[in-house]
């Protein structure tokens, strides 16, 4: 399986970037015999190059560098980290709210999703010629339309509304105007809902080795976060309990262990983005993620960026292991090394890479954790997301439920240790709300959850400096989008002045 992905990657090099002669000669997405001989490669193989290419947009800077901005800067519980000039005006700027269209990290994050757009479209082009006898078609159709979707709900997320675009588009087109943002979602809920059952378990990938595939708790996931962001707690808890009930997930995994290469696709993954580094085998698909969060200074196995704040740091209760697994401090023991941070103190351990992971494959310090997968979706946050969506419905049965779900998540937290984490047991709707919010923050922290809960919780306003309602709900879309419309998209409110 390895093989075929280093081949597949291998045509989607040649296919997209070094053959252009032939693909500005012959119409982009389409195969014909002139410009790709039948008997050579099917269109099976082209449509899956496509897709690698589309699912590389994931892994990109123009993705990563600017989501752990938006989610994570914007917030007391995170800030820049490196030396304080690092990154930039426009990096920096998140920090203090005072972003604006012409931010450039911005406009990376909206033309990167709309990058991964295009391609999974362009995709879906070539899908549709497929013979309807191939049994690839409907497999590359399903993961197509699932990234798609996993692109809207960022950009739904992240900028309300958007253009809807589902069909290739040749590249003197004009993008269309901003759909209504419940439109956009319900169209890529639809998608997703029809997709669940021809999608392979976590448990089947991890088999197979084919690790790029979306599996069925991936798109329950994608279904019940977004009803949560229309407040539909009924149908979100629906798909998060389907998700508890397939038994393709658990929290088996020790929370200090979670990050690490050996727990890749583990019991606690939902969803995250294969990336790997294996120089002595010739295989490149590396992410700089890695190296952004990864501990600045010695030993130097990062750029130390994405740090807790004294304001997270404080918000541990005494004795939560979380702690130890979430945050460096001056002197920790990092593989028999004592930490001697640069620039900032405290730092991610999330981001730390252990000294097992690049002693082999031919890794050196210097890669910096370039093949670490980047966690979108975990376990955790599956059952924080119940426990909320039943303290929202608030009658007995379920907040009984409630509490069960979120004791789950402190259980593991305690590793063990039952003097720490007591347990909750509030019956009270608002009280067991706010342990469950702070259960959300603990667990999750630094990793891309903290600032949209803030928003849809309603209360950013009361923890962020400098967020202003009605305004920083959102982020603005990018002006030189706007500009290249030539005025057909509209900016958000509070950014036009």
């Amino acid at each position: 399986m390895m093989k075929k992905i280093i081949a597949l990657a291998m045509c989607a090099g040649m296919l997209f970037s070094s053959c252009s002669d032939f693909l500005d000669r012959y119409p982009k997405g389409r195969w014909h015999s002139e410009n790709m001989p039948e008997t050579d490669l099917d269109m099976s193989i082209l449509a899956q190059a496509k897709l690698m290419e589309a699912y590389s947009g994931l892994r990109a800077w123009g993705f990563i560098w600017p989501a752990l901005a938006m989610h994570n800067y914007t917030t007391p519980d995170s800030y820049k980290g490196s030396s304080p000039a690092d990154g930039g005006a426009d990096l920096m700027a998140f920090e203090t709210m005072s972003f604006n269209p012409s931010n450039g990290v911005i406009t990376d994050y909206y033309s990167n999703a709309f990058s991964v757009i295009s391609k999974v479209n362009e995709a879906l082009n070539m899908i549709n010629q497929i013979d309807d006898s191939d049994p690839k078609k409907q497999e590359l159709d399903c993961q197509a339309k699932f990234w798609r979707a996993c692109m809207y709900y960022r950009l739904t997320q992240a900028f309300g509304d958007v253009p809807y675009i589902n069909r290739y588009m040749l590249p003197t087109e004009k993008a269309p105007a901003r759909s209504n943002v419940d439109e956009v979602r319900a169209k890529y809920i639809a998608e997703l809902e029809a997709i669940i059952p021809m999608l392979p378990t976590r448990k089947e990938i991890v088999a197979s080795g084919n690790y790029m595939v979306p599996t069925q708790n991936a798109a329950r996931a994608l279904i019940a976060k977004t009803y949560m962001y229309q407040k539909n707690w009924t149908m979100a808890k629906a798909y998060t309990q389907q998700i508890i009930e397939s038994g393709d997930n658990d929290l088996s995994t020790p929370f200090n262990e979670i990050f690490d290469e050996e727990q890749e696709f583990g019991p606690e993954s939902v969803l995250e983005i294969y990336c790997e580094l294996r120089p002595s085998e010739k295989i490149y698909m590396s992410s700089q993620y890695g190296q952004i969060i990864g501990f600045r200074g010695v030993p130097n196995l990062g750029w130390g960026f994405n740090v807790p704040a004294e304001s997270l740091r404080n918000a541990f209760e005494e004795g939560d292991p979380r702690y130890a697994a979430t945050v460096i401090e001056p002197g920790d023991d990092l593989d028999g090394r004592p930490a001697q941070p640069s620039d900032v103190d405290y730092q991610n351990r999330k981001g730390y890479a252990k000294k097992a992971e690049f002693e082999r494959y031919g890794r050196s310090e210097g890669d910096q954790a370039q093949w670490r997968n980047i966690r979108l979706i975990r376990y955790a946050d599956i059952l924080l997301m119940h426990a909320e969506c039943c303290c929202e419905l608030g009658d007995a049965e379920n907040i009984k439920e409630a509490l069960d779900k979120l004791e789950m998540v402190r259980n593991r937290a305690r590793g063990g240790n039952a003097s720490v984490l007591p347990k909750v047991t509030t019956t009270d709707k608002t009280e067991l709300m706010e342990a469950i919010r702070h259960e959300r923050r603990i667990e999750l922290a630094l990793e891309f959850e903290q600032y949209f809960d803030l928003v849809r919780w309603g209360i950013a306003k009361d923890r962020i400096d400098n967020f202003v309602v009605g305004r920083h709900e959102l982020f603005p879309i990018p002006q030189s989008e706007i500009d290249k419309s030539e005025g057909v998209l509209t900016q958000n409110p509070g950014y036009n002045g």
